[in-house]
């Protein structure tokens, strides 16, 4: 019986892999080939790297059994214009739940980002939103999106640290919404 329930567990384990292992292939070999693209015809200094950790909070009937927990993430962004881009998102946000666990939900996601003033000053407030894949622990992808805002101060023309709150909504069933406030550092390249 416990052999069952192992090899239950790698199957659902190996199931989850290929989902995410998907899920980053088809948002960032888009991202890739882009780059290849925008180096080889541009200044390089297009292309930024950002993570940022913070906390992830639950919204409406999940936050019965959800408790706030940790969320992070990690990415790639392109500067289209002086004032728009569009980054590619991968992010990880861990509840802890009711009963003494953890649920943990995976967001692939493709955003834009509009900063309300170019590249000359150092604070740049942004709203950001886009859509994407959010992975529950049934290894199950679910269509959602986010939308938010923030601030990057740059504290020097290739290095940055920043502050946003992103506002997250997919469907399992029923519509799953939480909140994730955060801080991280962003790198131009």
């Amino acid at each position: 019986m416990n052999h069952q329930k192992f090899a239950q567990r790698g199957l659902e384990t190996n199931r989850r892999r290929s989902t995410l292992q998907i899920l980053l292939l088809v948002l960032f070999a888009p991202l890739l080939a882009v780059s290849a693209h925008g180096q080889a015809n541009s200044d390089s200094s297009k292309f930024a790297v950002f993570a940022d950790a913070g906390v992830a909070v639950p919204h409406g009937d999940i936050s019965t059994f959800l408790d706030p927990g940790f969320s992070l993430n990690a990415g790639l962004e392109y500067m289209i214009t002086t004032q728009f881009s569009a980054e590619g998102t991968f992010g990880y946000h861990r509840f802890s739940t009711f009963f003494g666990g953890n649920s943990h939900v995976y967001q692939v996601s493709g955003n834009g980002k509009f900063y309300f003033v170019d590249e000359s000053r150092k604070l740049r407030p942004f709203v950001n939103g886009g859509v994407g894949a959010y992975v529950t622990d049934s290894a199950t992808a679910h269509f959602g999106g986010n939308v938010g805002g923030g601030v990057l101060y740059e504290v020097t023309r290739k290095t940055g640290i920043k502050g946003s709150y992103n506002f997250h909504a997919f469907s399992a069933g029923s519509t799953v919404k939480y909140s994730t406030v955060q801080g991280g550092i962003r790198f131009r390249f």
